[in-house]
């Protein structure tokens, strides 16, 4: 006698189900689509080439037919996102990659000072990158704090610079009752092209705090 062979039965597919079916396999492909757009555009419009402001420094320094590929270059940059420019207008995108990419080199150098009356010497407690002279080197160099004190090249100290020369006067006057006076100064200095530095003799954002109750 013959076995019988026994099959499953499925219910026939509606035509709603087919296209849910459909939509579910093509949805993850557009998403991945969707995303490497982004991350092709994020990339072309963040790409760092030199600003109007720059364009002398970058021609003073490069070939000129360095210069003509990078204009080339930046060409085939704008064309490629004229479609998605007034995305970018409407949300406000201005980040570059450049954000992080190197300071400027002209910076400065924190040091403070204290002295013991209004006659008397300045001496030097704390001095930025100087084992030395490092009162709370600890504390002011932690990155929280030195963004209060590290002053910006352009626009000059943070909004917190003399709530922090307040809090350094308060510790100094604390742990070294002889000092009467303290001050903050910030010394212009000149990043070299291959490391170290050099002084250029100016003080700026020259802060100073007097003991209360002392002459």
């Amino acid at each position: 006698m013959p076995s019988l062979r026994m099959y499953r039965w499925h219910k026939p597919a509606t035509l709603g189900g087919m296209a849910a079916r459909c939509e579910a396999i093509r949805w993850p492909a557009i998403r991945a689509g969707l995303i490497a757009l982004a991350i092709v555009v994020g990339l072309l419009d963040g790409c760092p080439v030199p600003s109007p402001s720059e364009r002398p420094v970058m021609e003073a320094r490069l070939a000129p037919e360095l210069v003509a590929a990078i204009d080339t270059l930046d060409g085939v940059r704008q064309t490629l996102l004229r479609p998605f420019r007034a995305i970018g207008d409407t949300a406000r995108l201005r980040q570059r990659w450049k954000l992080f990419s190197g300071a400027n080199r002209r910076r400065f150098r924190m040091q403070i000072e204290a002295r013991t009356g209004p006659g008397a010497a300045w001496e030097l407690l704390y001095r930025a990158l100087d084992d030395e002279h490092a009162f709370l080197a600890g504390p002011i160099e932690y990155r929280r704090v030195r963004g209060a004190w590290n002053p910006h090249s352009r626009t000059g100290p943070r909004v917190g610079y003399p709530a922090f020369v307040r809090w350094v006067a308060g510790e100094v006057f604390e742990r070294r009752p002889q000092y009467t006076e303290v001050r903050v100064r910030q010394q212009r200095i000149v990043i070299g092209r291959r490391g170290g530095y050099r002084g250029t003799g100016e003080i700026a954002h020259d802060l100073g705090v007097r003991r209360a109750g002392r002459p």
